[in-house]
């Protein structure tokens, strides 16, 4: 064993690596490997192909070496080997020019032959070295938390209330309201387009709660059962979709079904459904989650405050590899809202005169930006000494689906086949550099 680490060691030491640094963090090794390493390459590649060839005189795979040389010749042999020598010599030149890749590499033959070097070259997206400069400096003042107020609890008893309301039919009479739930077909088209980019049939909105587009919605109250309406407003500049961000838009509306919500008081027999005696209890239990809340959101602030600041400060190029994985996300991300609405990503392209890699163009920036932000999160839990244990892994579980042993390792085992784990091992991440950015220990 020791003999084998040595000759790996030498091995390593004469390999000869250059490494180009290209535009997009991108990076071109071209690798030196030397003469000496090529005949045992030969060996092992004329016993991987002796086996393939039918040599007159003798059985397949049992010709000697020169004969299977005269009769096939080198090249062959020279051209295995090279494979054989990149499978070895590529990990070690990437560990010798220190470098991680983002992608798998695009690997060319320049130089290769009996008894002589191979050279061979690599060329990919690496992962960028991240410089977080003196990031300690942003760490000292604790994030800004507001108070509970009054306000903000009366607005969670609310919440409480609506969760125990009840759904009732309402009349012809009664007009939408905020809390009201429709049903409606929709017909949406950007104002100077006149093909729709969404048409759907049976859409569900609960009028008020934004989960459509809050400026439908406010158009929607007032309205009556039977009623067709025709919505006019520009989408927010801050729109998710930067592609809709801003644009004018017409919803054809006609509204179907239309339901009010009976909310009860909010008494003491409402904390009885809540689990609690009282009213005073319940209020007890809310002003513990929303100061919970309060505090979460300032600690995501000031972690998107000195993400922003690094980012200035440091600025850096990311692989093109990490780009175009992350507009994957988003594409598929557009086309689950488009469904939902009874859209497609092909009608939402011929609404808006677009092609796709035009689309993608237009959501490069913010993936861009998203990638920044992981990187960054990354760099600063290595610097940190921020991991996450394979114990914390299964506290996290065990929070999800209780205490049991087994059940938590059927969880486990389920993750890690569907890649989940990784996800939560993200989310764990995450929150120790959230509480890293807010002066808290790690948890």
């Amino acid at each position: 064993m020791q003999v084998q680490e040595q000759e790996q060691g030498a091995a390593q030491e004469s390999l000869a690596v250059q490494v180009d640094r290209l535009p997009k963090a991108m990076v071109r090794l071209t690798v030196s490997v030397p003469a000496a390493e090529m005949g045992p390459a030969m060996g092992q590649a004329f016993r991987k192909l002796v086996a393939r060839y039918n040599i007159p005189g003798f059985r397949r795979g049992k010709a000697p070496r020169h004969v299977f040389e005269r009769f096939v010749g080198t090249g062959p042999l020279v051209e295995e080997a090279a494979r054989i020598l990149i499978e070895k010599f590529y990990p070690q030149a990437l560990e010798q020019a220190d470098v991680v890749p983002a992608q798998d590499p695009r690997l060319q033959i320049t130089e290769a032959g009996v008894d002589e070097p191979l050279v061979f070259t690599a060329e990919m997206g690496v992962m960028p070295t991240v410089e977080l400069g003196d990031y300690r400096q942003w760490l000292d003042a604790p994030p800004d938390v507001p108070e509970v107020t009054e306000e903000l609890l009366a607005e969670e008893r609310r919440q409480v209330a609506m969760r125990h309301a009840e759904w009732v039919v309402a009349s012809e009479e009664d007009p939408i309201e905020a809390g009201s739930r429709v049903v409606v077909d929709l017909v949406g088209r950007l104002e100077d387009d006149p093909e729709p980019f969404v048409d759907a049939e049976d859409h569900v909105i609960e009028v008020g709660q934004g989960a459509t587009l809050e400026p439908l919605e406010a158009q929607l109250i007032g309205g009556h059962l039977g009623e067709n309406l025709t919505a006019r407003f520009s989408y927010p500049p801050d729109y998710p979709d930067a592609s809709l961000a801003g644009q004018p838009a017409i919803f054809e509306v006609k509204i179907k079904e239309h339901k009010r919500r009976v909310i009860p008081e909010i008494d003491d027999e409402l904390a009885r459904a809540e689990g609690v005696d009282s009213l005073e209890e319940l209020d007890a239990r809310l002003e513990t989650t929303v100061a919970e809340r309060l505090e979460h959101e300032a600690k995501q602030k000031r972690l998107a405050e000195l993400l922003g600041k690094l980012k200035e400060a440091a600025p850096f190029e990311i692989p093109e590899a990490l780009t175009q994985h992350e507009l994957v996300h988003r594409v598929s991300d557009m086309q689950r809202t488009l469904g939902q609405l009874g859209a497609d990503l092909d009608q939402y392209l011929r609404a808006r005169a677009l092609t796709l890699p035009a689309l993608l163009e237009e959501l490069r920036p913010a993936a861009e930006d998203r990638i920044r932000d992981d990187l960054l999160v990354h760099a600063l839990a290595k610097a940190e000494n921020i991991t996450v244990t394979d114990e914390e892994l299964e506290a996290y579980v065990a929070q999800q689906v209780g205490d049991d042993p087994k059940q938590v390792a059927e969880a486990l085992a389920a993750m890690r086949k569907s890649d989940d784990i990784e996800a939560a091992r993200e989310s764990l991440l995450m929150d120790k550099v959230v509480h890293l950015v807010s002066g808290s220990p790690s948890a």
